[in-house]
């Protein structure tokens, strides 16, 4: 949801200026940062300065592969 309001509890993807992209839950954003919660439990929250943002928009919804049909 490129276009959809970012909620902190909700899932955000994020792609950094270096190109490195993630899937996180939101638990803030503010003028300088934003905090994010991984969703692997093998990761750390992470805060992330806003000038190493490139895009971050909501996900609307997240399908698992078993239920696409092809």
């Amino acid at each position: 949801e490129p276009n959809g309001l970012l909620t902190p509890g909700e899932y955000v993807m994020v792609r950094l200026v270096d190109g490195e992209c993630m899937l996180k839950e939101l638990l803030y954003a503010n003028d300088t940062e934003i905090s994010l919660a991984s969703i692997n439990e093998a990761y750390d929250r992470r805060t992330i300065p806003v000038e190493q943002i490139e895009h971050i928009h909501a996900v609307g919804s997240i399908v698992p592969p078993s239920k696409i049909r092809g």
